[in-house]
């Protein structure tokens, strides 16, 4: 077979109000959230837009120690902060307002995913359903961080070449272009879609000749002749090829050492299956069928809906599946456990504190869900399979290559790239496609957990702003300069409360005075000011510690979580009730 099957017989209007309301019920309570993490900046470079469109990254700020000049520090592109600009413009900056504007794209995500799913599998809500409830997905369409709309944008461009296979139609071949080019100007890792683009019109294409060369020239020409623009006008303004900026993270040495190759490969593995959770689940599927000799075939192929498959598949599932399954799911844990003890406490930086019990069981767990999905789609049944198996094939081995070994860290945002593929190739084999049953459990299980930590993520980006609020108020009308030290959600509220920050001394130097106060976190002081704080005498005026009732926490070093990078814990979430954040408002008292 050539390509995708065609899609099954219409689905009634139930079935997309269904999957809306799964998208946008568990977000709508966190449009009022406050904003944290890297949205800060996106949100200045739309402020800049406003100001001149022309030069998105026209300003400085101190954010990170590699310069203050946003076309520098900043290495994401600008079309996100465009789409936000007018809404700024028209409605203000309130943070309710920004998380709004956003909601459209997990929507995109969602519905794009359905389409490709009936395709590939057969089965459209079940994977999707999946899909939304992960905390990659639920936890980061929370944000204003750029990961889902990247990933719409990256689904929208697939779902559009398939219409343009199923239908004849250039529109759709231009519509999958075009979204492409999006995908890759909203976050550069987007720029991979090309490839992927150019092995589905090879893989999935019925066109031939000319035919073929001319979907090739819309889909694949269009984003890289976009991106050939923006890397030529960037240059002409900013003097460098934007995205070529971070070849440098790509070419850092320090990640082929040793020690430090072998904890973030394990580590890719450890966030596929704690971040997208549904690893975790098939790998309990797996072994509760060995252990009770169930294959396949008797526990029932599908999950309901017709698959790819020929039809006699589901009934003739190759003896000894389940216990084949179960070797791999034994083997998955043990080198798991192995990984937890001798292979993550190595990483680069060295962690806060030591991996615990519950921390070590999700780490070896979630390494055995992600080593046993891969491991069961590396079979020589796929790899032998037809031109769709092979195309889903490169687009995991894609994912996965990026996160292996050219990206600087492990993050959620990685594992939500491959969860797509790793849906389809699950739901498509009868072999592997889960029972109704235990994709209902696996979802209604999974959401309500991606919720909390959700409320987690976004209890410790409220903190920030009540902070900032907090310290102002304490301050009052009183004499002295205000400082702060920290980043994220702490910068953009105390920024807008008349805060400078520190600079830190690869910038330059901020000469203190007496009775000049500083404010500062202890989880996001991410620059490194004790050069030049230690030469001032400080009293400590005001402390506030936030604590939670929820024993959950996305990224906080104290609980050994980094969702947003594996250089700030173990795994990408956990429970935990240590403090989300203590603050600190202290005064100079003179020089040392």
């Amino acid at each position: 077979m050539s390509g995708a099957n065609p899609p099954a017989p219409p689905r009634r209007a139930s079935e997309a109000w269904i999957l809306a309301a799964w998208v946008l019920l568990p977000l709508l309570p966190f449009v009022p959230g406050a904003i944290s993490i890297d949205g800060p900046v996106f949100v200045e470079v739309a402020q800049q837009i406003l100001i001149d469109p022309g030069d998105p990254f026209g300003f400085e700020m101190v954010w990170d120690p590699t310069s203050p000049k946003a076309a520098i520090f900043n290495r994401n592109p600008p079309l996100l902060s465009y789409y936000l600009a007018p809404f700024i413009a028209l409605f203000g900056e309130s943070d309710a307002v920004l998380h709004a504007a956003l909601l459209p794209f997990p929507l995109i995500a969602a519905f794009s995913f359905l389409g490709i799913s009936r395709r590939f599998c057969g089965e459209g809500l079940a994977p999707t359903a999946l899909l939304v409830a992960t905390p990659a997905f639920l936890v980061l369409a929370t944000t204003l961080m750029l990961d889902v709309p990247t990933l719409a944008m990256w689904l929208c461009s697939l779902f559009a070449l398939l219409r343009a296979n199923e239908t004849g139609l250039a529109r759709w071949g231009w519509a999958a272009g075009f979204a492409a080019a999006a995908a890759g100007l909203m976050k550069y890792v987007g720029f991979s879609i090309a490839p992927l683009l150019a092995a589905g019109v090879v893989l999935l294409s019925k066109e031939l000749g000319w035919r073929r060369v001319a979907q090739m020239s819309t889909v694949v020409g269009v984003p890289i002749a976009v991106w050939g623009l923006w890397g030529a006008y960037t240059y002409s303004v900013y003097g460098e090829v934007h995205y070529l900026g971070s070849t440098d993270v790509v070419t850092d040495m320090k990640k082929w050492r040793t020690d430090e190759f072998w904890n973030h490969t394990s580590t890719v593995f450890v966030y596929v299956g704690a971040a997208l959770l549904f690893p975790i689940a098939s790998w309990w599927v797996a072994v509760l069928q060995g252990a009770w000799g169930v294959s396949r075939a008797a526990s029932g192929a599908g999950s309901g809906a017709a698959s790819k498959a020929a039809p006699e598949a589901a009934s003739q599932a190759a003896p000894g599946t389940g216990s084949h399954a179960l070797e791999l799911a034994i083997a998955g844990v043990l080198i798991g456990t192995l990984v937890v003890v001798f292979v993550l406490p190595g990483g680069d930086p060295p962690r806060r504190v030591p991996l615990d019990i519950e921390g070590s069981v999700l780490a070896a767990l979630g390494f055995a869900g992600g080593f046993l999905l891969v491991a069961r789609n590396l079979r020589p049944k796929l790899l032998l399979g037809d031109r769709t198996d092979h195309f889903l094939l490169l687009w995991l081995g894609g994912t996965l290559f990026f996160s292996l070994f050219l990206n600087w860290h492990v993050n959620a945002a990685d594992a939500l790239l491959a969860a797509p593929p790793l849906l389809l190739l699950l739901f498509r084999d009868p072999d592997l496609r889960p029972t109704r049953v235990a994709t209902v459990a696996t979802a209604l299980l999974a959401m309500p957990l991606s919720f909390g930590l959700a409320w987690a993520e976004m209890e410790q980006a409220n903190s920030y702003r009540t902070a900032a609020l907090n310290i102002a108020s304490e301050i009052g009308d009183q004499a002295g300069a205000r400082y702060f030290v920290g980043q994220w959600g702490l910068q953009y509220y105390l920024e807008r409360q008349g805060f400078s920050a520190v600079i830190p001394p690869m910038y330059g130097r901020t000469d203190l005075e007496t009775g000049d106060w500083i404010a500062t976190a202890r989880n996001i002081a991410q620059l490194d000011v004790s050069q030049n704080m230690s030469e001032y005498r400080m009293q400590q005026v005001w402390s506030r510690t936030i604590r939670s009732g929820l024993p959950l926490r996305t990224t906080n070093a104290d609980a050994g979580t980094g969702f947003y990078s594996h250089h700030s814990g173990y795994v990408p979430w956990g429970w935990s009730n240590e403090p989300i954040e203590h603050f600190q408002l202290g005064r100079v008292r003179g020089r040392r």
